[in-house]
Order: structure tokens, then sequence, then C-alpha cells
């Protein structure tokens, strides 16, 4: 989406699908964002959900709304209280949550790989453009410190 930028939000609404090690770990993470809002959380097995609401409430943040089971994360996708979905969960599953975010009026952030495949490359790229969401594959060996340290120092 080249020359297009979203509508500012000085909000932003995240709903987490995926509450493993990396998905439990960005629920902590995020709370410290001035911001960000974690109104959502997802997982296929509840207690990873519970356990990631406590984190919340340890930070000093609201419970967020729970959702679990397989098709748990389509559920989430269709919230009206989400802008952002951020997907840390098995490789085979971030095409998918991506593209059922983006369908469902939320942008998508997924962890690396985006996709498997270059149909699933381009089933991403197409639904952003026609959505006009965006999507963002979230590659920390690129935003990660010691990476921009190393570009800054060039």
């Amino acid at each position: 989406m080249s020359g297009y930028a979203a509508p500012k939000l000085d909000v932003v609404r995240i709903g987490v699908i995926g509450l493993g090690m990396r998905g439990s770990d960005a629920v902590e993470r995020l709370t410290f964002i001035d911001g960000v809002e974690i109104t959502a959380l997802c997982d296929k097995y509840p207690e990873r959900v519970e356990a990631a609401q406590q984190t919340l409430v340890k930070r000093g943040r609201p419970k967020a709304k729970s959702y679990s089971g397989e098709e748990g994360y389509k559920a989430l996708c269709e919230s009206n209280e989400v802008d952002l979905v951020y997907s840390p969960t098995p490789w085979h599953m971030h095409t998918p949550i991506a593209l059922y975010a983006m369908k469902n009026g939320k942008h998508a952030a997924i962890e690396v790989p985006a996709a498997k495949t270059i149909d699933e490359c381009w089933a991403l790229v197409e639904t952003s453009e026609k959505t006009r969401k965006h999507c963002m594959m979230l590659e920390n060996c690129c935003y990660d410190f010691f990476e921009l340290l190393t570009l800054n120092m060039a």
C-alpha cells in the first residue's frame, strides 16, 4: 500500500491471539507502552488466557475480553473492541489469522514467517490492499536494539 497512511489512532486497541511463550511475553511488554490497550486475549487453551489476564492485572491494566478454543480467534477478529490483531501463533496459523483480521477491519501484525507459500504472500498483499488495513511481519532481527544501533552507526 505505497503512499497510504491509515487514520491516526490515539489509542491502539490490541487483540493478542496465541499466548504461549512468545505471546505471553508480548502481553507483558505491551503493558509498558503508552497509547496501547490490550482489549482482547485468545488462545486455544483457556488457562493461558487466564494467565495473561493476571499479567494485565499485575501491571495495573484492566482485564481484556477472553476468547479460547480452536475458533476463538475468529470471534476476536470480529470484535468491535480491537484495532490491531497481533498473532504470535504457530506458523501454519499466521496467514489465516492475518487474512481473517484484515477482512474484519483490523490491522494485522504477525510473527515470522508471515506466510509459507508465494500464494499466501500474495493473499496477504491483495487483502491488505483491498481492505486498506496494514499487515506487518514483525521481524525482530530488523528492529532489535543491536540491529538498529548498527544501522545508525553507518
